[in-house]
This record gives C-alpha cells, sequence and structure tokens, in this order.
C-alpha cells in the first residue's frame, strides 16, 4: 500500500521541471494549469524539505476553509506515513492551542487567517513567530496583494527580512494564473508581476518550458465556444418594476436621481444615496433607496434567470416584519400590494421568458445524454443564481434525467442560506462519485476544489477578470470537454471574456519577460518594491493608530440607522476577543428586543456561545445579535445598522476597524462586580 502510495506521488517530468528551483531551497512561484498537479510538486518539496532539515516545520496556507480538510485527506496524506501532519481551520475549535499544535507536528495546514491571528495573538498557548517555520507553501498564492491575508503575513516577512533578520522560512507559492493586476499594457503587466514575486520574496518563478509538450498531454484544453443569445423582445415584466421604481422616484421628491433602472451603476448610485440619508437622518429618502435597491436586484435577476425567481425576491423582502406605522413604509408597501397580482400574472406568462434559459437547455441537453457519464459546471454570479437555475431545471422537462445541485461558499450572507463547509463536502463527494453530474456554482469551485474533470463548464452571464476565467476553464479537462461562454451578444459579458484572452496572453509575456531579466537587474527591482511595500504598511499602520484615537468615546453617540434614536455613547462598547463589539451599558437593554430563536452556528466557540438576533424596540431595525459569554448576556452590535455621531460628523460604517475612536477590551470581573454587585 505505501509503495502504491510512493508511485501515486512520484513527480512527472514537467513537476520535476516546475519543483526544481525549491527543492535547491530557493523561495519560488510553481505556475502551473489547473490540473496539472501543483499540489503534488508542494508535497514533494515538502518531503525533502524535512528529509534534510531536521526539526524542520511546515505550514501550508490556504485560502478557502474547505482546502483544509480536502489537502489533508488527499495530497498531503501521503506525508503521514513518516511525518506528523495537523490541519486546522476557523471551523475547528483547538484552533486556540495552535502554537501547541506547531511544535508538536512536523506540518501545519491552515487557512491563512489563522497564521496571521496567532502572529499577532499575546496569548502563550496561540502564538507563533514566522521563524518557528522553515517553510511556508502558499497556495492560490497570487492573492498575496493590497489587503488580502496572504499580504499581512508576507509584510511581517519582508519587514524581517529588510531588518536582516536570519532564520526565515523558505517561501514556495503555487499558482495557475499570477493575472495582470487589472494592466492592458505589457509594461504594467510586468510591474504586477514583479509587484507579486516581491510581496512573496521570490527568487524564480517557474513555469514548464523544457517539458512543455508533457505537461499539454497531460492536460488538454478544452474547447471554447461562444454561445449568444438575443435580449427578450418583449418585457412587460420587466417594464412593470420600472414603472414602479418610477412611481417610489416621483414619491420621493428629489432631484438627480438615476434613471438607469437595472444597472450596477443604478445600483451604486442607489447605495450611495441610502448612506448619504442614513447620514442626514433623512428617514423617508433612505427608506425608498432601500426599496429601490430591491426593486433593481428584482430587474438583475429578471435578466439572469426567470421571471418568477425576480417576483420571489421581491416577495420574500416584503413578508420581512418592518416598521408599517412609518408613513413611507406604508407607502411603499401599498405600492407592491397594488401591483403584486399584475406582477404574479406576467410572472407566469412563458411568451416572455428569458432567452438565455432555452440556450442553456439547448447546451445541456447536447451534453447530458440520458445514459451517458457527462459531467459539467454551470458558473453563475450569485448565490441566488445558482438556486434559482437549479429551480428551473427541476421544472424542465427535457432536463429530468440531469441529477443537479448548487455549490456555493461557506460565508454568511442575507442574500441566500449559506452553505456548510460539510454541505460542500458531501456536494463534491457525490459529484466525484457520479452520484451528482451537475453543478450550479459561484466562483466557490474555480478555484483550488479537488473536482473531478467536467467535460462541459458554461460561464452563464459572468464578468470576471482573467485569473477567475482560467481557472473556470481549467475546470473542463476531459477528453474533448466544452467551455463555453453563454451571454448576450455585443453584451459587456462578451467584450469582457474577449478582453481576459488579451489579459492572459500578455500574463504569458510578461511572465516570460520576468523570467529573462538579468539576476542583478531583477534583485534590485524586487528590493526596491519590498521596501516600498514595508514603507507604505506601517505608515498606514501608524494613520489607522492614529485614527483610532481622534474622539473622546464620551462624545461619540450611535444612532439607529433606521429611526434614529439616539441609543447609546462610544464609551458603552467593548470589544470580546478583540472582535465582537458588544454594548456593556445595562440601560442598553431598553432600546432592543430579543427575537425568539437561537441563531445556529456550526461551529463552536471556546467561551462563548450565539444567543437570539436584536432589533431596535422602536421600528424593529436588526441590529446584531446578543451571545452568552461565560455566563453573562451581552448584545453584539453589527456597525452597519448605527449611525456614529463625533464632534467633527455624523457617519456610517462599514466595519468597526474604521471607527475614530478608541474602544477597551471587555474586561469580565469589572463586568460582574459593576453589574452584579460580585466582589473578587
Amino acid at each position: 500500500m505505501r509503495n502504491a502510495q510512493r508511485r501515486r506521488m512520484e513527480l512527472r517530468g514537467y513537476q520535476r521541471e516546475a519543483a526544481a528551483p525549491a527543492l535547491r531551497g530557493r523561495n519560488s512561484i510553481v505556475w502551473l494549469p489547473t490540473g496539472a498537479g501543483k499540489t503534488r510538486v508542494a508535497v514533494h518539496v515538502c518531503r525533502r524539505h524535512l528529509q534534510s532539515r531536521p526539526g524542520g516545520k511546515v505550514a501550508v496556507l490556504v485560502n478557502k476553509v474547505h482546502l483544509v480538510d480536502q489537502h489533508t485527506e488527499k495530497e498531503f496524506q501521503a506525508l503521514q506515513d513518516t511525518f506528523k501532519v495537523a490541519s486546522i481551520s476557523g471551523d475547528t475549535s483547538h484552533k486556540a492551542f495552535f502554537a501547541c499544535l506547531v511544535k508538536e507536528n512536523d506540518v501545519i495546514i491552515c487557512t491563512a487567517q489563522i497564521l496571521q491571528n496567532a502572529l499577532v495573538s499575546t496569548e502563550e498557548d496561540m502564538h507563533v513567530e514566522l521563524t518557528d517555520f522553515s517553510l511556508l507553501v502558499i497556495d492560490e498564492c497570487h492573492h498575496t496583494h493590497k489587503d488580502a491575508v496572504y499580504n499581512k503575513i508576507m509584510l511581517r516577512y519582508l519587514q524581517r527580512k529588510l531588518s536582516r533578520e536570519q532564520e526565515l522560512p523558505q517561501v514556495l507559492g503555487l499558482t495557475a494564473s499570477p493575472g495582470t493586476g487589472g494592466a492592458t499594457s505589457f509594461e504594467g503587466a510586468v510591474e504586477h508581476i514583479l509587484q507579486i514575486c516581491a510581496n512573496l520574496d521570490t527568487e524564480k518563478i517557474t513555469s514548464v518550458q523544457d517539458e512543455a509538450q508533457h505537461l499539454q498531454s497531460h492536460v488538454p484544453q478544452p474547447k471554447k465556444q461562444y454561445d449568444l443569445c438575443q435580449e427578450r423582445v418583449q418585457d412587460p415584466f420587466g417594464e412593470q418594476l420600472k414603472k414602479m421604481m418610477v412611481q417610489i422616484q416621483q414619491y420621493m421628491e428629489k432631484p438627480g436621481l438615476p434613471w438607469d433602472f437595472g444597472t450596477q451603476i443604478y445600483e451604486q448610485r442607489i447605495v450611495e444615496l441610502e448612506k448619504r440619508a442614513a447620514e442626514m437622518f433623512c428617514r423617508k429618502t433612505r427608506v425608498c433607496a432601500l426599496h429601490l435597491r430591491k426593486y433593481n436586484d428584482a430587474l438583475l435577476i429578471n435578466d439572469t434567470v426567470r421571471m418568477v425567481d425576480a417576483f420571489q425576491c421581491l416577495q420574500q423582502f416584503y413578508s420581512a416584519e418592518r416598521d408599517e406605522k412609518d408613513p413611507t413604509e406604508q407607502f411603499l408597501i401599498a405600492t407592491f400590494e397594488e401591483n403584486r397580482a399584475r406582477l404574479q400574472a406576467l410572472a407566469g406568462d412563458q411568451r416572455y421568458e428569458n432567452p438565455r434559459l432555452g440556450k442553456l437547455e439547448g447546451i445541456l441537453r447536447e451534453h447530458f445524454q440520458p445514459l451517458g457519464t457527462s459531467r459539467g459546471i454551470v458558473f453563475t454570479k450569485t448565490r441566488q443564481s445558482a438556486h434559482s437555475l437549479l429551480s428551473w431545471l427541476q421544472t424542465t422537462a427535457t432536463l429530468q434525467h440531469i441529477r443537479a445541485t448548487v455549490l456555493t461558499g461557506a460565508g454568511y450572507s442575507n442574500q441566500t442560506r449559506h452553505m456548510t463547509q460539510n454541505e460542500q463536502q458531501d456536494v463534491i463527494k457525490q459529484f466525484r462519485e457520479g452520484a451528482l453530474n451537475l453543478l450550479f456554482s459561484t466562483s466557490v469551485a474555480e478555484e483550488g476544489l479537488d473536482i473531478p474533470e467536467c467535460n462541459i463548464v458554461v460561464r452563464y452571464g459572468l464578468m470576471t477578470n482573467e485569473i477567475a476565467m482560467m481557472q473556470a476553464r481549467g475546470r473542463a479537462r476531459a477528453e474533448n470537454s466544452v467551455y463555453s461562454v453563454l451571454a448576450k451578444a455585443n453584451s459587456r459579458e462578451v467584450f469582457r471574456e474577449l478582453l481576459n484572452e488579451d489579459r492572459v496572453e500578455l500574463m504569458k509575456r510578461a511572465i516570460q519577460a520576468v523570467q529573462a531579466m538579468p539576476e542583478q537587474e531583477y534583485n534590485q527591482k524586487i528590493r526596491e518594491l519590498q521596501r516600498v511595500a514595508v514603507a507604505s504598511w506601517l505608515m498606514k499602520e501608524a494613520r489607522i493608530s492614529e485614527r483610532r484615537q481622534l474622539h473622546d468615546p464620551d462624545a461619540v453617540r450611535l444612532y439607529c440607522v433606521n429611526c434614529n434614536m439616539a441609543v447609546c455613547h462610544g464609551s458603552d462598547i467593548r470589544t470580546v476577543e478583540g472582535m465582537h463589539h458588544v454594548n456593556v451599558n445595562p440601560e442598553f437593554g431598553l432600546y432592543y428586543r430579543v427575537s425568539s430563536g437561537k441563531i445556529q452556528f456550526q461551529r463552536t466557540f471556546k467561551d462563548w456561545e450565539p444567543g437570539c438576533r436584536i432589533a431596535c424596540s422602536a421600528c424593529s431595525q436588526d441590529w446584531g445579535m446578543e451571545m452568552l459569554y461565560r455566563q453573562v448576556k451581552l448584545p453584539i452590535l453589527c456597525i452597519k445598522n448605527f449611525v456614529v455621531e463625533t464632534p467633527a460628523e455624523k457617519r456610517r460604517y462599514k466595519k468597526w476597524s474604521a471607527v475614530t475612536f478608541p474602544i477597551k477590551a471587555f474586561d469580565y470581573l469589572e463586568y460582574c462586580s459593576d453589574t452584579h454587585g460580585l466582589s473578587f
């Protein structure tokens, strides 16, 4: 068994070529297409590294939780015959003892965020240093830029390197597509590749040159086709939604409102309007803007999938609890109710159905014969559209022989229910075994997931960058497979796909140019980019730190975003575990009510458990949730549900990290003493 496993782990010629610099101990990026076995190269490098370096320690970093278990159970399992391998992610309860795990094991496979938390932690059981490791493997390393977690880790590394610190770990990056960083010029693309190399302290970016033919025979490229459809000839359902939006905008009596309904630009402008109205305490404008955004969502859904999906989106929105005493809400509810029956009737009229769906039906019928063995993925933009497409397939008579489901991300969203990590793994297992043969997926399946070769990959009305395009295309790896771009003729999606093809060629030329650079010139450029990156990071950190001290917390007030009621001061807020923002003022309970039914999370937490949702007692606006922290009930506040007033301005924030006043850490003993009169 062990010998068979070893044989499976032996490298192919092209993989040996890509691994060569890393095996010599040099920092490198392995650039291989999806399906060419980058992870296998990494496992081989890890084995050789640990064999040649007694006491060596490897951290394998991934950017998605589900990839932790995948790597542990599949490719990296081959190391477990000789070395101790442990995996840890945000979904595992022993992350609090990260430092102990690192000491006890040779290989740690974890999400980058876990390592980042451990690097900044002050707790002995949690804290580690970069120098505790001798090799860092960074999966999907093209994400090492800007504010991404990979880059935060590497900026810490570069700061140490520039301070001449010894014993820093070797770095191995893995990617199928470094991209061009949005550049459309050759110079810009070269600059982007150099920046990624600098961020990862890369000495060499390796690709297959001598063994190129060998690589092509193992990773066949799919046939690409553009499946284009026309606009609906008539769209009475969409027109009815637009009439209702006109009615709402007239009711607002506000000049300068946008009129390009059903576009992303309209959405951006209406989101900005809602934010400004909240900050100015203009409730009528804010509430109307919220409803207009939902109508715009419905228009975008109508453009992507079925009319009935768009109608259900609005129906769900209007069934939610709201403040019916508010005259604006009354007007908006009445507007929907007056038009509900007409919208429902139009949504059921097949004459006006979306032409995209007819085109998709044709593609799926062609590739999925009733007794065939085809497998496919349809990539779509949102969770909502993935669920809608599954519902459409289940009600389409000609496609009943297809065994389909959805595969979406594990992050939380108010749009549709997220999938748990276990549900994702179960779907992939069934797909791998053939119990399922079609997935309607968001971008979660583009990158890294171990999914079997597909005969057909469809990009359904998507606008993404060249990296996502290459990742999706790499899923079509079966013999004679097809990669279809399904979009409206002459649309922005088609234009973007053509642009992406140009960018892929540009990226390849840029990588070749970087590879061909004289070593001295390359090293000089890398050092310069690293110095600039570290300097700007330190400046930014200093600015954030200064910003947090701008205002006295006693002079800061928080107002409900919906009814503008003043509810607390900044000095009432504390942080629990450095991330949960709670209100410790016992009087605060007067301002909110608690919903019935506890919030359920898939994972458990060390010192706390989630309670129920909390909402404004005056207007039912959602505020956050209660937590039970060491037997104490505390309300966690979500900052976007409040307007923050400082002596300088009224402002709405998306994240607590951006507020301009200091927030103390929660002191459990002090709270018990002050609130319950307990003495210690």
